[in-house]
């Protein structure tokens, strides 16, 4: 199979929509004789008219090839051997992706050599899992058809082994080989799918979508945080609330989100799913309008449904706040979810989230200045307006905390000042008037006081 070129002007882009750094690595490997090209989704987006979000560099230099080159990198991955290629003055989060092109160690007799069957001689890397190709079999270990497009933005062209450039143009998304084997090799290449289909609007082939319907359990076998990391990305590329439909459509919906897909059976809660809706449109609109979105606050949305109905049963019990509270959110993020396992940072950061609401509702005198100071605060703030839009809470609580954060030190104090004083402060109050009390002869007065 030859490859065809395509001018990239003809295509709607040039060199100067790629980043400068991306660009000086490529000519940095040019220069010394090797070969270096954008590959993947950033030939992509760069087709479809939009931003990307990363650079990534192939090159046939081995990886301390490359770190000879550039002396500011290094090779990160123990499996996989990576480059990253930091420019001058920039920090190492601030860095090119670089990989060598690979083959794949089981692709003799298999779909991939029927396709190239005359590959030339592999090499193979001195670190073991590493086992390095020409361009034309690294091209076929790929997913799909419109991420195995390759850029050279020194010559302007587009490189494309199988027909990428014609799915994009028809907006189809189409496996790589056979599906079954390809979902079966890697079951999070099905994510991927459904996440595509959802952020680009594309239609999945036939064969993929009987596969994806047959065989999702396959995700079971991957690693949870692997797995963790592959599902939050559904709510992170501006297409969320597409990706939440498109989830439900298959058994993967079932499968991560077993609560949800029972209320959406049943037709339950139906105040919830409009909750989750406008937490997934919001979303969409701040990464449209590049402000940053963060996981945790999507799992709290998500499991909230649940901490409520937890919470309550707990105070039921008759277990104070606070123990209540830690016993929901174990409930509802470390022994319900069976297959997404929430990392103890997420965990943590929702933990805060959900404490901060009932404290923002009661709008304690002494709460206030400790609440907004909490690292966390602007997240729980977004959580408690997002409540409101859905009639769970009254809109003065959201209006007040809305003015605050716009108020000099003056006008807070103020305003806290204005707020009724707590059960417990007065609770406190009526003991040392009972004490004054008993010392001028008067019987003690009974004061039940409230568990807080």
């Amino acid at each position: 199979m030859e490859a065809e070129y395509y001018c990239s002007l003809e295509l709607g882009f040039d060199q100067s929509d790629i980043s400068p750094d991306s660009f000086e690595v490529i000519q940095g490997l040019k220069s010394h004789g090797y070969d270096g090209l954008l590959v993947g989704g950033c030939v992509r987006d760069l087709i479809l008219g939009l931003k990307p979000k990363d650079f990534d560099v192939a090159t046939d230099a081995l990886p301390h090839q490359v770190c000879k080159i550039f002396p500011r990198s290094r090779i990160i991955g123990r499996r996989f051997k990576i480059v990253h290629v930091r420019q001058r003055g920039r920090r190492y989060m601030d860095y090119i992706e670089v990989t060598t092109y690979r083959a794949n160690p089981e692709s003799s007799g298999s779909w991939m050599s029927r396709i190239f069957p005359k590959s030339r001689k592999r090499r193979k890397a001195l670190d073991g899992e590493n086992i390095y190709g020409m361009r034309e079999e690294d091209v076929v270990r790929r997913d799909f058809t419109i991420n195995s497009l390759y850029y050279d933005p020194v010559e302007e062209q587009v490189i494309d082994y199988l027909g990428g450039i014609q799915d994009i143009q028809q907006r189809q998304l189409r496996m790589i080989g056979n599906p079954q084997q390809r979902f079966l090799e890697d079951p999070a290449r099905m994510i991927r799918a459904i996440r595509f289909k959802a952020k680009l609007g594309f239609d999945l082939e036939h064969e993929m979508e009987e596969e994806i319907q047959q065989h999702t359990a396959w995700v079971e076998e991957l690693n949870s945080s692997r797995l963790y990391d592959e599902v939050i990305k559904f709510f992170n590329q501006g297409a969320a609330e597409k990706s939440w439909d498109q989830i439900f459509d298959t058994p993967l919906g079932e499968m991560l989100f077993s609560h949800i897909a029972s209320d959406r059976k049943h037709g339950n809660s139906a105040r919830f799913a409009n909750f989750v809706r406008r937490a997934l449109r919001n979303t969409d609109r701040r990464v449209r309008k590049g402000l940053p979105v963060i996981d945790s606050f999507f799992i709290a949305v998500v499991f909230w449904n649940e901490y409520q109905k937890s919470l309550l049963r707990y105070t039921g019990k008759g277990l104070r706040e606070n123990d209540a509270h830690d016993s929901a959110v174990s409930d509802c993020l470390v022994k319900r979810p069976k297959l997404l396992v929430i990392p103890l940072r997420v965990r943590d950061i929702v933990h805060e989230i959900w404490r901060m609401q009932a404290r923002m509702e009661r709008r304690d005198k002494r709460d206030i200045e400790p609440i907004m100071e909490n690292r966390r605060f602007r997240a729980a703030y977004d959580f408690l307006a997002l409540r409101s839009t859905v009639g769970e809470i009254g809109s003065a609580c959201t209006k007040w905390w809305a003015e605050i954060q716009g108020t000099n030190a003056k006008k807070r104090a103020s305003m806290i000042d204005q707020l009724p004083d707590s059960k417990q402060a007065r609770s406190k109050r009526r003991r040392r008037k009972n004490r004054s009390g008993r010392q001028h002869g008067r019987p003690p007065e009974t004061q039940s006081q409230d568990i807080m």
